[in-house]
């Protein structure tokens, strides 16, 4: 597929309002159950082997859960540039929990690092070059200057008047989000009090991001242009200019 044939796709993808509203229902329902699940892991008290492990990666779903549910807020409401922020923010939760997920990084080394370690070990640029490839540095980057540092490009999303590229940012959203849910899901086996919290809402949650992914035209065209990868993708809000947005 050529870039123009792309990008007239993904204009046409972003559809009208029933759309809008099956991306931010199912944006908010699953915050909710994020946050749930993660309370439900840090609050537990598993044995002293799994306590901090347990309660570190429960604090870190809570943390995508709290961030899902006011970037999509954000995102849906015309504050784009403060929701594309957010979501650079569930990008590095994302890379987090697949480095813990993967086992090149320690939960409780996380819960228990000083501001040097974090910085040494967990911060972003280390967790991508962890990755091999996994994590891009200019999907990061674009992040970064769309919302998440004060750059010319985050000029286009103020005023909430670019109402497109909010819609293909919540689906950006909604994917990492996914991604991240399925790195805590297959983490959680290990851990018995984990995977009890995981198995509480792992299937109404995994059905519900499904069912969205397979009527939503965006989350659709991506998996046409990266089939391989699937959610293993680069970001397609990041991808460039796209006409009519």
């Amino acid at each position: 597929m050529h870039e123009g044939e792309w990008a007239e796709k993904l204009t046409a993808g972003i559809r009208g309002r029933h759309m809008w509203r099956l991306r931010h229902k199912t944006a908010i329902a699953t915050a909710f159950d994020l946050i749930a699940v993660g309370k439900q892991m840090s609050g537990t008290l598993p044995d002293e082997r799994t306590v901090d492990d347990t309660y570190a990666v429960g604090c870190l779903l809570q943390m995508a859960g709290e961030l899902l549910l006011a970037s999509a807020g954000l995102l849906s409401n015309g504050q784009q540039y403060a929701g594309a922020a957010l979501l650079r923010q569930i990008t590095e939760i994302e890379y987090l929990t697949w480095a813990i997920k993967e086992k090149h990084r320690s939960a409780t080394d996380w819960l228990k690092s000083t501001p040097a370690q974090r910085r040494k070990e967990f911060g972003p640029a280390q967790l991508r070059r962890t990755s091999k490839g996994r994590f891009l540095d200019k999907d990061y980057q674009d992040h970064c200057e769309q919302g998440g540092h004060p750059t010319i490009r985050g000029i286009p999303l103020l005023g909430g008047k670019n109402k497109g590229i909010g819609q293909v940012f919540l689906v950006d959203l909604l994917t990492h989000s996914w991604r991240t849910w399925d790195q805590v899901a297959e983490w959680a086996q290990a851990f018995p009090q984990a995977s009890k919290a995981v198995q509480v809402r792992h299937n109404k949650i995994s059905w519900r991001l499904h069912d969205w992914g397979k009527q939503d035209p965006i989350y659709k065209l991506m998996v046409e242009r990266y089939p391989a990868r699937q959610r293993e993708r680069q970001d397609i809000a990041t991808e460039g200019q796209i006409p009519g947005l």
